[in-house]
């Protein structure tokens, strides 16, 4: 049976008393923004601003209304009574007098009004891909060019197939004019791809959201100074345009907001990035095989703030392999506004078809893969229109502790361990004394000073998991290892047999966790791996864990010392799960509540206010040693509010 929330019989004199109903439905359903945005498909500022008045458009007070339980009918009635006499429908534009790119967009921007539909509306309309919103409000704005095939969806999708001829003509008038932007074409480029690239171009072993994060790492690199961005908050979009009628037509845009590049800057930097040569700023060697995995068909457009005009690189591989010259057209392409800046890369011929359904799970990846510099406010990322949210850490506050013999340990422990610097190879990316006039590996002479720092945090998770522990390494704000458990085993040197050491009691579960930053340590082609050999991962290894076994007993018949490593704290704190306040674990007052505590972690994830402190947890940890003192008949773990 359908429950519906009884809706106040105030009488209704404006929007906000609308929103006012709505907002005490909310309350009725006992429904956070973050659970309504879930349920709605909705921003959580676009549900406040609907909720407070401020803009209460009807799709938004329909969606908040079915999602509540209100009575829908009656809703719609309130908002009908208080919508003042409707506005004149605006004449459509006329296609026959446009000439410029901007005529253009304001026309674009006309058919829009008067078809009353928002930009979200429109999207979902005209399918997955066709016309991403993000892409249109550029194009609206006047930032951006759109497409024939773009233009015409649009206008199809606002006004149907009467003046398609017409719009199709005004879009060519005008990119044949000089109002289309394009100056005068540069000579063509050479490139000369590294072997190593054209060994692997048909069958590169990376994900698709692995090939993108190397986009955003390359962006990272532009944008950020000695682990800062050197101006406004680094912005990245990413959005996927699908043409139903023509495969080849399928494209992903990924566009920034970093200083950009000029003509020489990137032309240079592609050269460079198909040579295989590393680079410390702009476009690396995991550039050229993350945009030829991606697609076949590659343009790159980018100018800095003060340039005349956009510099734009195409790379056509297809054609390239079909003639055997690599060569790569570059042009210049006029601004639409002088200040203008960043870069921009198209890949078309998308090797593998895009479904709307990934877009979820590349928002979860990349919001766990940067979730330091996301969380932080060093960087923002869209995919879709959609704000990607960092995955934070569930863990115990740096208040809480555990008493052991030698005195409390807590239940997280900081890391600053500053390196000397060394002088990084821009030809094989190894780490050379400081003073070395040339690398010692290669010979080339091609240096910079690489800072080396080892810092970050070994702390506990609120809940136990069979597997969503470990640590986190961080290069340059992107997870290379994601809850790595190889420092919870030890390697006997004598019999070379690994001992597992961490977690030990029935059921494997763990909740030792970190986040440890290791910048200049180097990484595998792909960046799913630390060069492990190499003596830069050992001195990380050393710092966060120290040598020799981590359970005491074990050290002292291997003869080691006792050790005062993050790791080793923390595991002489916590190697344990036992229920109560002695082990910070939630309890029933009989055994560990591990499956509720679980859920738990995943209302902190959502979003869910009263989770997002340790409290809930500790006051089940002592309710359980409570209960289990008194003899009581234990604790209902639904009823996770407790007195203190």
């Amino acid at each position: 049976m359908e429950r519906y929330v009884e809706v106040s019989t105030a009488p209704v004199r404006s929007l906000r008393d609308v929103a006012r109903q709505l907002d005490l439905s909310r309350h009725e359903a006992a429904l956070s923004y973050g659970q309504l945005s879930k349920v709605t498909g909705y921003s959580k500022s676009t549900l406040h601003r609907a909720l407070t008045g401020k803009r209460c458009p009807w799709e938004v007070v329909e969606a908040i209304a079915n999602a509540c339980g209100a009575n829908v009918s009656e809703i719609e009635e309130a908002w009908l009574s208080v919508q003042g006499p409707p506005s004149p429908v605006p004449s459509g534009p006329n296609p026959n007098a446009i000439n410029t790119w901007k005529d253009l967009s304001s026309a674009m921007q006309a058919l829009l009004t008067r078809s009353g539909m928002s930009l979200r509306q429109l999207e979902s309309r005209a399918g997955f891909g066709k016309l991403p919103r993000t892409t249109v409000n550029e194009v609206l704005r006047g930032k951006r060019q759109p497409r024939e095939e773009m233009l015409l969806s649009f206008v199809r999708t606002l006004d149907g197939e009467g003046e398609l001829s017409a719009w199709t003509a005004a879009w060519r008038r005008v990119r044949a004019s000089r109002g289309a932007g394009w100056i005068k074409p540069h000579q063509t480029m050479f490139v000369t791809p590294s072997p190593r690239i054209l060994s692997v171009l048909g069958d590169i072993d990376m994900s698709e959201a692995n090939c993108l994060a190397e986009l955003v790492d390359n962006f990272i690199d532009a944008c950020v100074e000695d682990g800062e961005p050197a101006g406004e908050t680094p912005r990245i979009s990413i959005s996927f345009e699908k043409e139903a009628a023509q495969r080849r037509q399928d494209a992903v845009v990924i566009r920034d907001n970093g200083p950009g590049m000029d003509y020489e800057t990137l032309t240079h930097a592609v050269a460079l990035s198909w040579v295989g040569r590393a680079r410390k700023k702009g476009l690396s060697l995991g550039f050229s095989m993350a945009t030829a995995r991606l697609g076949r068909h590659i343009t790159i457009r980018s100018a800095k703030i003060d340039s005349p005009a956009w510099t734009v690189v195409t790379i056509d591989i297809p054609s390239m392999n079909r003639s055997g010259k690599w060569q790569v057209p570059v042009v210049s392409q006029e601004k639409v506004e002088s200040g203008d800046h960043g870069t921009e890369i198209t890949i078309r011929g998308l090797r593998e078809p895009w479904r709307e359904s990934k877009g979820e799970m590349l928002c979860a990846h990349l919001g766990d893969l940067y979730s330091y510099p996301i969380r932080s406010g060093r960087l923002a990322i869209e995919v879709n229109g959609r704000q990607v949210s960092p995955r934070r850490p569930c863990i115990w506050g740096e208040n809480r502790s555990v008493p052991r013999r030698g005195g409390d340990v807590g239940a997280m422990v900081k890391i600053d361990a500053p390196l000397s610097d060394a002088a990084l190879c821009l030809d094989c990316e190894r780490l050379n004394p400081l003073n070395s006039i040339a690398c010692e590996y290669c010979e080339n002479s091609d240096l910079v000073v690489q800072r080396r720092r080892v810092w970050g945090w070994i702390g506990v998770q609120r809940y136990a998991h069979s597997s969503d522990y470990g640590i986190d390494f961080v290069r340059n704000g992107r997870k290379i290892l994601r809850r790595d458990k190889s420092l919870f085993s030890w390697r006997d040197p004598e019999s070379s047999v690994a001992i597992q050491e961490y977690p030990l009691e029935l059921g494997n579960r763990g909740r030792i966790v970190g986040e440890i930053h290791c910048d200049h340590v180097p990484v595998t082609y792909k960046k799913d791996d630390f060069d492990r050999n190499g003596n830069e991962w050992q001195a990380v290894v050393a710092i966060v864990r120290g040598e020799g076994p981590l359970r005491p007993i074990l050290r002292r018949r291997s003869g080691y010392p006792e050790s005062s490593s993050p790791l080793s704290e923390i595991f002489k704190g916590f190697y344990r799960n036992d229920p109560g306040l002695k082990w910070l674990t939630p309890g029933d007052g009989r055994r560990a509540i591990h499956s509720q505590t679980v859920e738990w972690a995943r209302l902190f994830h959502d979003g869910v206010m009263e989770y997002q402190s340790d409290e809930v947890w500790y006051r089940a940890a002592q309710a359980h040693d409570r209960i289990a003192t008194s003899g009581g008949s234990g604790w209902d773990p639904h009823d996770h509010v407790m007195d203190g």
